[in-house]
């Protein structure tokens, strides 16, 4: 088989898992959903990459660091220098939908390192999507209609935060478990619930904001 079939194979099998068919054929697929995100604007008028800035940042280096996928699932996976080049956009929609939902934005910064690393296709193997990883429930009941585009999936995470926030007296590590774990689940136990995977989120996206605050 050549080495250009079993590429199209590949990408096939990366397209059945995701929850939003890509468009085009299996060669151009990815970059023309790639396209489409970074071509689309919504409410929050956030900067979109143009080819100028493209070229700008390609040598730069964000101020906050990248971390490896938080998810085994197979998705489209963007480069470290694709990740930076984005950064500009994403570090702006964080900024905007943290004033607009009044949230630290440190905190978003945290939550999205944890989530998905800053990979805007991730897929979770229980089928939460994009940068802030929102179940498919949770993406419709906030009006997210495109989970993988930026500014969408943005808005939505941090509005969810808000409202973990809000429902558990800015109470972080209860806002925290009920994101990962959903508020029910913290209502239950009263707490913290005993899950291995939501205990560990809860340590993790709190030692990350610490050092995100450090590095103000």
């Amino acid at each position: 088989m050549k080495v250009s079939d079993i590429l199209a194979q590949k990408i096939a099998e990366i397209e059945s898992r995701l929850p939003v068919k890509l468009k085009g054929s299996s060669k151009d697929s990815f970059a023309s959903v790639l396209g489409d995100s970074m071509t689309s604007q919504t409410a929050s008028n956030a900067p979109i990459i143009d080819s100028a800035l493209l070229e700008s940042t390609k040598s730069s280096t964000t101020k906050y660091p990248l971390v490896s996928g938080s998810y085994e699932s197979v998705y489209p996976r963007l480069s470290q220098t694709e990740i930076q080049e984005l950064m500009p956009r994403i570090d702006a929609a964080i900024e905007a939908f943290s004033e607009q939902f009044n949230v630290d934005p440190l905190l978003v910064r945290a939550v999205m390192k944890q989530e998905s690393s800053f990979q805007p296709f991730a897929l979770s193997t229980s089928g939460a999507m994009g940068l802030m990883q929102l179940m498919p429930g949770t993406a419709e009941g906030l009006g997210v209609s495109d989970p993988y585009n930026i500014e969408e999936n943005i808005r939505g995470g941090v509005q969810y935060l808000s409202y973990q926030l809000k429902a558990f007296d800015n109470d972080l590590k209860l806002a925290l478990a009920a994101y990962n774990a959903g508020p029910n689940a913290v209502r239950r136990f009263g707490g913290i619930p005993p899950y291995e995977q939501t205990q560990k989120y809860v340590e993790l996206v709190l030692k990350y904001y610490d050092m995100y605050k450090a590095l103000k």
